[in-house]
């Protein structure tokens, strides 16, 4: 049996299911859900496009800095969807938020398709280049995963990625964040390949890769320090001093140059404006009790049990390699979004370069919980794999709950027995069943999952009307060519 499994073609075979099923799960309904209409998406494409058309930047903003001079338009983006419902914004010109690295992106393809400026452009085309950064991040979580903890460590940590429902939403949409997610775990990878076998184009690719993230946002300029700390670890001061000098260039000229080229004193209030955004010492508190992958609170339990596996691994007492350069990954990510997320804003898309550490974690803390079922370890586990079957009732149900309180209560009391009875019996059988009952979880987990990510734009627009995209042809640039 070992033979078989470990056989190339079977590994291969294996990771290409669950790779296609997390691509599947991200294409599915995509143009629906995160909801069309989504302001934040269109900052980026209106200014690609038109810094593509016009040569210069321009998008919407509410930010008082801008003074009427800067106004190119006040009035309501059209929509030719069939919800017909537009935008109300304020365009400026220059809009000088944001680099145009992620802008050009989005823009580009927005131009593939001669997609009308300034209008609510087809979700079906704008989320294009995120799907694709998305499958690329699937990758590396599995090349990550299996360089510090093996092949099949990897392949569950792509399985746990692939499913969680915050992410597979999130990564819908068209923000930047996804953008920096994937460079900074396709750096941290790169890094740890380099430490590894001395070969220095995957630390200059690194290098490269963490300047680019912050001519996507300012805030992923924080990569240059994220990999110039692998080289201080191992105490390569000079190599470490010229890879944060050199990408801090790749970003900073650009980006610099980019603002002094549009409007020099203008780019400076702006960052200057934005550099101001609250933070607070809440904000760790707001991120931990406020999950979500938008503007609204989405009450997804993996998430949760994400900040758990943080947790779990910060007060592990002993923690391998692999184990640390994770736990670190996360807590890097998560003061970056503590400082530049908003004291109180549930900006969540800050938050998505955490998760595909913290799938891995998630994968280390259940192969832990596995090998080790004790009854603290499954009270706690347990109603966390079972939790997203909430998310499954209809919003307009009220007090019909899809779970009844006394079958919970019971299924609750079943599952946590064979731990409790472990705790005090210590006999193998009872290890065993534990055991099992961890693989249960695991298995509905994988299931209820699956099931939310496929039926919630049917769940919350059965009884309502919801906003529906324009829809496109999505071969049309191609074969007219």
């Amino acid at each position: 049996m070992n033979k078989f499994l470990n056989q190339k073609y079977f590994k291969f075979s294996l990771l290409s299911i669950i790779f296609i099923l997390g691509v599947c799960l991200r294409l599915w309904k995509y143009p629906f859900y995160p909801f069309v209409g989504h302001a934040e998406e269109y900052l980026y494409v209106w200014s690609g496009l038109s810094l593509i058309e016009k040569g210069v930047p321009i998008s919407w903003n509410d930010l008082l800095v801008y003074k009427e001079e800067n106004v190119y338009w006040r009035g309501v983006a059209p929509n030719n969807g069939p919800s017909q419902g537009g935008l109300g914004v304020r365009l400026l010109k220059p809009w000088l938020d944001e680099p145009p690295l992620f802008s050009l992106m989005v823009g580009g393809i927005a131009k593939l398709y001669s997609m009308p400026n300034f209008t609510v452009i087809s979700s079906y085309v704008i989320r294009i280049p995120s799907l694709i950064i998305s499958f690329l991040s699937m990758l590396f979580v599995f090349l990550l995963a299996r360089k510090l903890f093996g092949y099949w460590q990897g392949i569950f940590s792509l399985l746990i990625y692939s499913i969680i429902p915050t992410v597979v939403f999130g990564s819908r949409l068209a923000v930047p964040e996804n953008l920096i997610a994937l460079l900074m775990i396709a750096c941290l990878y790169l890094m740890i390949s380099y430490l590894d076998s001395k070969k220095k184009w995957q630390r200059n690719l690194a290098i490269i890769l963490a300047g680019l993230a912050g001519l996507a946002k300012p805030t992923g300029y924080l990569l240059v320090f994220f990999i110039t700390f692998f080289l201080l670890e191992k105490r390569r001061w000079k190599e470490a001093f010229l890879t944060f000098i050199i990408s801090s260039l790749i970003f900073f000229i650009p980006f610099l140059a980019y603002g002094n080229y549009f409007d020099w004193q203008l780019f400076k209030e702006v960052i200057r404006i934005q550099g101001t955004r609250p933070a607070g010492w809440s904000s760790l508190s707001f991120i931990l009790t406020n999950p979500g992958f938008s503007i609204e609170v989405f009450l997804d339990g993996m998430i949760i049990l994400g900040m758990i596996s943080l947790f779990y691994l910060i007060f592990k007492k002993q923690t391998g390699k692999g184990e640390r350069i994770i736990l670190f990954s996360l807590i890097f990510a998560l003061l970056v979004t503590m400082i530049s997320g908003g004291k109180h804003d549930q900006l969540t898309w800050y938050r998505y370069p955490l998760y595909p550490f913290m799938a891995i974690s998630i994968s280390l803390m259940i192969k832990e919980i596995f090998f080790d079922p004790s009854f603290f370890l499954s009270a706690i586990f347990i109603p966390l794999a079972f939790s997203n079957v909430d998310i499954l009732e209809n919003p307009f149900w009220k007090l019909n709950y899809l779970i009844r309180s006394m079958p919970y209560r019971i299924v609750f009391f079943l599952l946590l027995l064979p731990s409790i009875l472990k705790l005090f019996l210590k006999n193998k059988f009872f290890t065993i069943l534990a055991k099992l009952v961890i693989i249960v979880s695991v298995f509905f987990l994988i299931g209820v999952n699956i099931w939310v990510i496929e039926s919630r734009f049917n769940i919350l627009c059965d009884h309502e009307h919801c906003p529906l995209p324009e829809k496109i042809n999505l071969l049309k640039p191609f074969y007219n060519r």
